[in-house]
């Protein structure tokens, strides 16, 4: 089932947002919506209302703080466990700071690693500014998931793109009240983030507009000179105009590029030309593409953090009914074939111990088959010991082998004659060894026996006699 997702920003007394649709394996850009805090309204709760209304009020929103309110500072910490990141990112970005960090919000996302230590961008706001953001836009009825920078999820973005432009870039969200500028190096990552909190006009003659050209040129001087200087990345709505992107370029004689230059298309298909206007929604938007995981700083931490739900199940009930009845009818097919198989089992049980009652008594419990195996067996013994005919080899008819086997000039004697099972043990005394082996030599001949060994064969006390024992299987003998 496709879920709808949003992305918010406000800018001065101007609201814009993207929304797209997603699965666990599609998305699809939706649209764009802008709108504008008009007279008579106090605030831009009305114009937020609007927006979310003309995206079909998506249950997953993310909006984006004003940079210029939030202190950025890149750390580069010798760990990269999330949760040990978490306890230790505020101390150490306490010790950038002239100020405390017990009271704010931190939030930090981590952009790359460096020598074995991971680089993290880490974020720090007053609680009474994030916490305006949220009341303004509950007033509006929204409660986003996520609240970031979208000019470091735009960074995050371009850093991921095969654009074709080797070596660093400037990227530069510039809006009407305020401008944004994340350093990326030649590998992405980001290595300064910094806001101008002035109204860009006329990026080249207003006063705020030099302003932000002055932050550009110091940025760019501070990283590198000549054929080594980034190429400037212009985005955002005071960006769209043509004439700005080239007198941004004459001003400070760097190459200019701009969102259409980046292959954007493989994550939102093709953009509109207004889609400048959008680039910070749209870098947000993508965090929740599938299979382009993003490390989105989120703002939402401690007292703050999001407890809502992202998505509606009414649309699914009825698959979801399905599903249950089909899982439920499988259980008992698979129940009731269980039991009868259970209860044929008993019956077969029963009907054993019923059989085997004669022999084993009233009432056995144990194993009838392997119980009525060893009364068999036992018995099978006893009347072949009793020499009855027809339960294998006869005692008698054995000793009647051994004697009709062993010649009458034999210098052995057998003293003691022991048939069990099948076996057949001899001890007795013999002149010397040589006797000992015609014993063995005759039992052989005999046919009547097999495997036949000497297992003892040792000195009496009297030096002319030799003790022995001879064991042999019976296997019968033709016409014994």
């Amino acid at each position: 089932m496709a879920q709808r997702v949003m992305a918010i920003e406000i800018a001065g007394n101007s609201v814009r947002g993207a929304f797209a649709e997603r699965t666990w394996s599609s998305f699809a850009m939706l649209g764009t919506v802008e709108d504008r805090q008009t007279e008579g309204e106090d605030d831009l709760a009305p114009a937020l209302r609007r927006l979310y209304d003309a995206a079909g009020k998506p249950p997953l929103v993310i909006s984006a703080m004003p940079a210029a309110a939030v202190v950025k500072r890149l750390l580069a910490l010798p760990f990269s466990d999330r949760r040990r990141l978490a306890r230790v990112v505020p101390f150490a970005l306490e010790e950038h700071l002239p100020l405390a960090v017990d009271d704010a919000v931190v939030a930090f996302s981590r952009v790359g690693t460096e020598d074995g230590k991971t680089l993290v961008m880490a974020a720090l706001a007053r609680p009474d500014d994030l916490r305006r953001h949220l009341e303004l836009l509950a007033r509006a009825g929204i409660d986003p998931r996520t609240v970031t920078l979208s000019a470091l999820a735009l960074a995050n973005l371009l850093s991921h793109m095969s654009n074709g432009h080797a070596g660093a870039h400037l990227l530069v969200e510039l809006d009407y009240a305020c401008a944004s500028m994340v350093l990326l190096d030649a590998t992405g990552i980001p290595r300064a983030f910094r806001s101008v909190d002035a109204a860009v006009g006329d990026a080249h003659a207003s006063p705020g507009g030099r302003t932000v050209l002055g932050a550009m040129r110091q940025t760019l001087l501070a990283y590198g000179s000549g054929n080594d200087r980034p190429a400037l990345v212009l985005t955002g709505p005071a960006a769209a105009p043509p004439e700005v992107r080239r007198r941004i370029a004459e001003a400070l004689d760097v190459t200019v590029l701009t969102l259409d230059e980046f292959d954007c298309a493989s994550v939102f298909g093709p953009l509109a030309p207004r889609s400048m206007r959008f680039a910070g929604c749209l870098a947000m938007l993508a965090a929740e593409a599938p299979g382009r995981p993003a490390d989105l700083l989120d703002l939402r931490q401690g007292e703050f953090a999001f407890h809502g739900r992202v998505g509606d199940l009414a649309p699914l009930r009825t698959t979801i009914w399905l599903v249950c009845a089909v899982l439920l009818a499988a259980s008992l097919h698979f129940g009731v074939g269980l039991s009868t198989k259970l209860h044929r089992l008993r019956g077969v049980h029963h009907q054993l111990a019923a059989i085997a009652y004669p022999a084993l008594g009233r009432g056995y419990r144990g194993d009838v088959l392997g119980a009525l195996d060893e009364r068999i067996t036992a018995t099978q013994r006893e009347l072949r010991n009793l020499g009855v005919a027809g339960v294998g080899a006869q005692p008698l008819d054995v000793l009647l082998a051994v004697s009709q086997a062993l010649p009458s000039r034999l210098g052995a004697i057998v003293e003691d004659f022991n048939f069990d099972d099948d076996a057949l043990k001899l001890d007795g005394t013999a002149d010397s060894y040589a006797d000992i082996d015609r014993v063995k030599h005759a039992l052989d001949q005999s046919g009547y026996f097999t495997n036949i060994q000497v297992t003892h064969a040792a000195a009496e006390a009297d030096p002319n006699k030799v003790e022995f024992r001879v064991t042999a299987t019976v296997r019968g003998a033709p016409g014994a």
